[in-house]
């Protein structure tokens, strides 16, 4: 609206200077002289709102891009709550024997406490098995993924691995006795160190923030 006002007053007042200054040759400077200012007023502005543009769609795809991650990272954080779960029952299982003693001991029932823990940890394992990075994501941060995934994977083995051959250790018959000290071997060497994913986290965040 206001570039259409500002031309309407500078044609009135080019048909005012037309009418009022002494020679056409410098009406001719002067129309020279707001031709160029008005082309470069309008470049100017043109330029601009291709930025305005620009800046606008690389918000959005950005905004899409945190709503990609943060829903596949929704869905990851469920997958790393029950691995989680599952490593708390496996060792509240090994801590229960510490207060045992050969009266109270059950070896079939513990075992089967150790068979049902050991199918749920390997259901768990299919499932991070199957995890994809979001094809939507961006290339750099599709590899920060799959570095995830990977860690996720090798980290679900061995614990599943580890559940996995202290259910076989403690199929009956077997005595307390033999058996904690057997679970206890089991736990210390196969047990997975940890899983490291807060760097990998932490830069995909700082990519996608505002």
């Amino acid at each position: 609206m206001i570039y259409v006002l500002l031309t309407a007053a500078a044609v009135v007042s080019l048909i005012v200077l037309y009418k009022f200054l002494p020679t056409r040759k410098i009406f001719l400077v002067i129309c020279t002289l707001l031709i160029v200012v008005f082309g470069a007023s309008a470049f100017i502005h043109a330029r601009q709102v291709q930025r305005e543009q620009i800046t606008r769609a690389q918000l959005e795809e950005l905004q899409a891009r945190q709503k990609i991650f943060g829903d596949w990272y929704a869905a990851y954080q469920k997958d790393i709550d029950r691995l989680d779960r599952n490593w708390q029952l496996y060792h509240n299982i090994l801590d229960g024997l510490d207060g045992m003693d050969a009266q109270s001991f059950n070896a079939e029932a513990l075992h089967q406490r150790l068979k049902q823990l050991e199918q749920e940890a390997i259901e768990e394992q299919i499932k991070i098995h199957m995890l994809e990075p979001p094809p939507e994501l961006d290339r750099e941060n599709r590899k920060l993924v799959e570095e995830i995934i990977r860690k996720t994977r090798l980290y679900v083995e061995a614990q599943t691995q580890t559940i996995s051959m202290s259910a076989t250790a403690a199929a009956p018959p077997v005595e307390l006795e033999n058996l904690r000290p057997r679970l206890h071997d089991i736990m210390i060497r196969e047990s997975p160190e940890g899983l490291f994913t807060a760097q990998e986290i932490s830069a995909i965040r700082s990519a996608l923030r505002d």
